[in-house]
């Protein structure tokens, strides 16, 4: 290092296996935002780490073309969790940038902070003009439109930055909720977090559960609720970042792109329906799991963890075993009602795709009835509704709509093929059958489900049962699953199920150093 040139590592926002190195006459600490070249091309990166010695010849490394003022730095705890992110998911810190910080977003700010140096030229300009001599009418119309300049520009910028509440108290072990009341549950944590003036984080599977979740805490937390998905436009999404960067206590409500903002003072961490399967990023890298990656986040930051789920998953129930987190409430069994289907049509008990007690049982209920769908093909579907309940409306959905849209007022909740919903040969098919029924019964309060495999959606089979059977197969969460699959199509190359002990870390390293071209890995993969 020459005494007028320092040298950094900058992340860019491309899949890159090593951070590039660039010169910078100045000082730069992690996290500031600059713009270099690569190749012919010209990026927005971050500091990635200050170097004593590059291990380039200095006459080799090029120089950045400018910092980025007025743009917000990356916080430490930002860093630290695409590190975390990188390491564990086998991607690039660049994929991991890339996805905290998409296109939009930046140019969202660097037109924020185009504007701010638009309206800072226009107060100099008008300060300039006050310097002189005007007379009271004048000088009282220039005052106004310098304090009409300063609003603008101080509610561009945001609320000025605070800081982090000190003598935050020890977080605890991450607690898991698993009563259908549990959501009542969070409301007295976040008053908490919010009092000692921390944010906190919601974190919810998909859209449809953030509007539900909303109606609860809108009325308890108004206007210190911000919602976060990518139903929201890009300016309101801007407006919770920076709320989030001033430090003023606030409650996140998203999904799993939530995870990326720039917390300052966080302090819970909520992660409601965590067994769902669509917490898994699939595509593109980095294909993290944003229950686990919230477990992580909260540590960084020294947060409270708080879980909910009525049937959790194995992995947060081992868990509970291991003593790393701890269960605030029994797990209940799903109390759906459940129609042996081949042994309905033995009996002759089977009308087309219905069987004669779910026929009942329609007959029987008074209010609106929804019709869950696998195979079945709407429009046959219409056609056995209509023969068999002439008159009479329903709303037939598929798993994934119910979960985005809800059952509105349901009576009732018939699954017509219940093993459709689950993988007949993948090894958490018993596990998901559960956590499905736990899930439909907070639909409706009556769930019919009819399936060939009764044993599966019955909860007949123990947490213990489903436990000893992983850990003799060696499946997980005894152990982590990494597939190698195919770019593009996704195709499943190879399967390792990695012990998880001391070794984890080399073994996916191992992996990584093997990889093929045209392939990545999947770790912790749900289909």
């Amino acid at each position: 290092m020459t005494a007028d040139r320092t040298y950094i590592e900058v992340l860019l926002p491309v899949k890159l296996r090593w951070v590039p190195t660039y010169g910078s006459p100045v000082p730069l600490e992690p996290g500031r935002r600059v713009c270099v070249t690569l190749g012919r091309k010209r990026y927005d990166g971050v500091v990635w780490r200050t170097l004593d010695r590059p291990d380039l010849p200095p006459e080799r490394i090029q120089d950045i073309v400018s910092v980025q003022e007025g743009l917000p730095d990356v916080t430490p705890e930002e860093l630290r969790f695409w590190e975390f992110l990188s390491g564990y998911y086998l991607c690039t810190p660049g994929e991991v940038y890339k996805a905290a910080y998409p296109l939009l977003r930046q140019r969202s700010e660097q037109t924020a902070a185009g504007i701010v140096v638009r309206l800072e030229q226009q107060l100099a300009r008008k300060e300039e003009q006050l310097a002189g001599r005007h007379g009271e009418r004048v000088r009282q119309r220039l005052e106004a439109e310098r304090d009409a300049l300063r609003a603008r520009i101080a509610a561009a910028r945001g609320p000025e930055a605070g800081h982090p509440p000190a003598g935050v108290s020890d977080p605890g072990k991450p607690q898991v909720w698993s009563a259908p009341e549990r959501r009542q549950a969070y409301l007295p944590a976040i008053r908490q977090a919010l009092s000692e003036g921390g944010q906190v984080l919601v974190l919810t599977p998909e859209i449809a559960f953030c509007d539900r979740l909303e109606a609860i805490l809108t009325p308890e937390f108004g206007s210190r609720l911000h919602l976060f998905h990518s139903g929201r436009t890009p300016v309101r999404r801007r407006a919770v970042a920076e709320a989030l960067r001033s430090g003023v206590p606030a409650v996140v409500l998203g999904t799993r792109s939530a995870l990326f903002l720039p917390f300052r003072s966080l302090r819970l961490v909520i992660v409601d329906e965590e067994q769902d399967p669509a917490y898994k990023q699939t595509e593109p890298a980095p294909r993290y799991h944003g229950r686990d990656a919230a477990v992580a986040l909260a540590g960084i930051h020294g947060a409270r963890v708080m879980l909910g789920a009525a049937v959790p998953s194995l992995e947060t129930l081992l868990n509970v075993r291991l003593g790393k987190y701890t269960l605030q409430q029994t797990p209940l069994p799903a109390a759906a009602e459940i129609i042996d289907l081949p042994a309905e049509r033995r009996k002759n008990g089977l009308v087309g795709t219905f069987s004669r007690k779910l026929i009942a049982a329609i007959r029987e209920t008074e209010g609106p009835v929804v019709l869950l769908r696998g195979w079945e093909k709407p429009d046959l579907l219409r056609e056995e509704t209509d023969a068999l309940f002439p008159g009479r409306e329903f709303r037939v959905m598929t798993l994934t709509a119910l979960s985005r849209e809800g059952a509105a007022d349901a009576a009732l909740l018939a699954v017509l093929q219940a093993d459709a919903l689950v993988s007949r040969d993948d090894f958490r098919a018993d596990e998901r059958a559960a956590q499905i029924v736990g899930v439909l019964c907070q639909f409706a309060p009556r769930v019919i489900v009819q399936t060939a495999v009764p044993a599966r959606f019955d909860a007949s089979r123990s947490t213990d049962d489903l436990l000893a059977e992983r850990r003799q197969f060696g499946f997980p969460p005894y152990t982590r699953l990494v597939e190698l699959r195919r770019q593009g199509s996704g195709e499943v190359l190879e399967r390792h199920f990695l012990p998880r002990d001391r070794s984890l870390a080399a073994r996916k390293a191992q992996l990584l150093d093997g990889l093929q071209d045209g392939c990545y890995l999947d770790v912790d993969p749900l289909d």
